[in-house]
């Protein structure tokens, strides 16, 4: 299709610009590059359209509006082809017919004649905007390399900054009593020997909970056996809060769970530690297990001694 370089050059900014909006809240297609010369010898580029979606084509240099059109193997709409500096927009109307490939031909400003091939796709999976570069040198394929190798930097460092925190917290765990006394009443065994007495019991139509209570070396912990009773649904430990049911001050405390995740119709452990207070003797304590589906999963304790 010819297009007069300058008599369609405002309204098909203008085009542009009311069709932008749509290319943005269109399907979840990634933004995507072609560079020409890392092309296989003799294929042409492939640009995926579907009907009712606009796709934008960028170039580096300006389009020579008369070089630039669709070669339609027989009746074809043209309309849907727009051509505005080194923007080239592609939007088939919903009743465009569309054939297997068809070749598009691209001259730049400077007398370089590119060809594309134009396939039809799903809506979903259509371009919504391609960035062409003649070879991987050029200063915009190189500043798409630089973005690409910077986003990847900052994962990596974000991914490092996690590890050490992660590293750190198991350095202190390893000489936090509180913590070995966790992972002592996770095991089986030891919590025969170490947890005597009858269970307070607590839950709802879902979940299930039996809480000991036990004090060791100055400390108190409460060995909480979950079981999930839901058909479907997986529960998870959120967090856990333990507070003073008098002053409703929260306590600080140490919380490990095996396994972290209970499948339906199975059970798990959760143990809390925590510095025995010194009103302990005299005062009594709420336990939340908070879970993240709702209240239905939550287990309350209230007003328990340590």
């Amino acid at each position: 299709m010819h297009l007069p370089a300058r008599s369609w050059m405002s309204s098909a900014a203008l085009l542009l610009v009311l069709l932008l909006p749509r290319v943005t809240r269109a399907e979840p297609t990634p933004q995507r590059h072609l560079v020409i010369s890392e092309l296989p010898s003799g294929r042409e580029a492939e640009i995926r359209i579907a009907a009712d979606v606009p796709t934008v084509v960028r170039f580096e240099s300006e389009l020579d509006p008369a070089g630039t059109r669709l070669q339609a193997q027989g009746p074809s709409p043209f309309e849907w082809l727009v051509v505005s500096g080194r923007l080239l927009l592609l939007h088939p109307p919903t009743s465009t017919w569309l054939w297997p490939r068809l070749p598009l031909r691209v001259r730049l400003a400077d007398g370089t004649s590119l060809s594309f091939a134009l396939v039809p796709s799903p809506p979903a999976l259509a371009d919504v905007q391609v960035d062409v570069f003649l070879h991987p040198a050029t200063p915009g394929a190189l500043r798409v390399t630089l973005e690409k190798v910077s986003a990847e930097y900052e994962a990596l460092k974000l991914e490092h900054a996690r590890s050490q925190a992660e590293l750190e917290r198991y350095r202190d765990d390893e000489f936090n009593p509180d913590v070995s006394i966790a992972v002592l009443l996770l095991d089986d065994e030891a919590s025969r020997y170490l947890v005597r007495g009858s269970p307070v019991l607590a839950g709802s139509e879902d979940v299930l909970a039996q809480a000991w209570c036990v004090r060791l070396a100055g400390r108190s912990a409460c060995v909480i056996l979950v079981t999930n009773r839901h058909r479907k649904k997986s529960w998870t430990l959120k967090q856990l809060l333990l507070l003073n049911s008098r002053t409703q001050e929260l306590l600080p405390v140490v919380v490990r769970a095996r396994p972290s995740t209970i499948p339906p119709g199975g059970s798990g452990r959760v143990v809390l530690v925590t510095r025995t207070p010194s009103s302990a003797d005299k005062d009594l304590y709420s336990f939340h297990l908070v879970a993240p589906d709702g209240p239905e999963w939550q287990i309350r304790y209230l007003d328990m001694k340590l």
